[in-house]
């Protein structure tokens, strides 16, 4: 076992011990996990996030604490779905604000700022063409990262593919609604990205979802938001990962879907791989949940430029939910980075450790407070953060 592993193994074991303590997220894939539903059941797109579909607003209409009725927003209650015009229509958003002090600094002040002020409309032009779109007005702080996202899907039935083209996300290893996971970083107190949130690439995926236990992708992609990230040459320039951004990126995605003891236990198990000439990333990932009661997921990401840079990033997270508008949550990563370019390879390292909740007092509000600490070879600090999710 290599050190990179023998560490992670520690420190996650260590940190799924706490969480037995009484002590989920309700981001895709522990939603999966502690439902039994593919991402699709919720989502417009079969990958999750994005624009919800009926089944995904209806139950999200009844999830808080605190009725509608009772703060004077029954009208909201009342409305059978975010769809309108007979189906025609879909509409929604994200809108989420975050108070936080910065790692880097231990004088930091506390800031309060936006993280996504986005909005989503989809347009079902006939029962095999639907067009969708996002926009987001939130900041822009990684590279590859895109403000705006388009698409149409084509399906003639749900027994066929789907096809899916536009400027969108591909679908890399799982996609979550935390922006910090560290699988979708390069390691190091640098802070830069590998899969910026909310990336886009113009390309077109085909999708099998028909199988109730399995899902099976395939796409083609250019890498112009790709090539926006960089790694560091011999000389010490920063260059692109992509030789050629004009080269397509090839994508490959599996995952299967076993629920066991009369659909109790629910799993989910999958790879993805994305390669555009000597670049390559890999993300294997898998998760097990009891239905509406506890959930275990973990995701290995790693990424290779050739002769420049190797990443290993690896993330294991324990989801409890309380009651429906409760779920409390652990997550223990690492992660490292290997500069290939010098004479002697030059590693860094990250280590993240996060403990919150998700706390849903009204339908569609989340309160979500977390207390993280981060370390590598720059600055080591604990803080705790706070964020107003508020969504439709």
């Amino acid at each position: 076992m290599n050190l990179f592993f023998k560490k992670s193994f520690k420190r996650i074991s260590l940190v799924i011990f706490l969480a037995i303590l009484p002590f989920k997220a309700f981001a895709i894939p522990q939603y999966s996990l502690l439902t039994g539903n593919k991402c699709l059941n919720c989502h417009v797109n079969n990958q999750g996030g994005g624009i919800r579909n009926e089944l995904g607003w209806y139950t999200e209409q009844g999830n808080g604490f605190i009725g509608l009725d009772k703060v004077g927003l029954g009208s909201i209650t009342e409305l059978e779905s975010n769809a309108y015009f007979d189906g025609l229509l879909t509409l929604g958003f994200d809108v989420r604000v975050q108070s936080a002090r910065s790692h880097k600094s231990p004088d930091a002040e506390r800031k309060l700022f936006p993280m996504q002020m986005a909005v989503y409309a989809a347009v079902k032009a006939t029962d095999w063409a639907t067009f969708e779109g996002s926009y987001n007005a939130g900041p822009v702080r990684y590279p590859g990262q895109q403000s705006y996202s388009a698409s149409v899907l084509l399906q003639p039935d749900f027994s066929y593919p789907q096809l899916r083209a536009g400027f969108f996300q591909p679908s890399i290893g799982i996609r979550y609604d935390d922006h910090t996971m560290l699988v979708r970083q390069i390691a190091g107190g640098s802070g830069k990205s590998l899969i910026a949130p909310n990336y886009a690439e113009l390309g077109a995926e085909i999708t099998y979802d028909a199988i109730k236990w399995a899902t099976f992708s395939f796409g083609a992609f250019s890498a112009r938001s790709l090539a926006e990230n960089t790694a560091q040459s011999e000389s010490g320039e920063q260059i692109s990962l992509i030789d050629d951004k004009n080269n397509p990126s090839l994508l490959g995605r599996i995952i299967f879907w076993p629920r066991l003891f009369e659909n109790s236990i629910n799993t989910y198990i999958g790879a993805s791989v994305l390669n555009n000439g000597d670049f390559s990333l890999t993300n294997i990932f898998g998760g097990i949940g009891l239905t509406d009661n506890i959930s275990v997921m973990g995701e290995y990401a790693t990424s290779n430029k050739k002769d420049l840079q190797k990443t290993n990033n690896a993330s294991v997270e324990l989801s409890y939910q309380i009651t429906s508008p409760l779920l409390a949550y652990i997550r223990a990563e690492r992660g490292t980075t290997t500069v290939t370019a010098t004479d002697e390879d030059v590693e860094t390292y990250s280590d993240q450790y996060v403990i919150g909740a998700q706390i849903f007092p009204l339908p569609f509000i989340e309160f979500r407070p977390e207390y993280r600490i981060l370390d590598n070879e720059i600055f080591k600090s604990s803080r705790y953060a706070v964020q107003l999710h508020v969504y439709y």
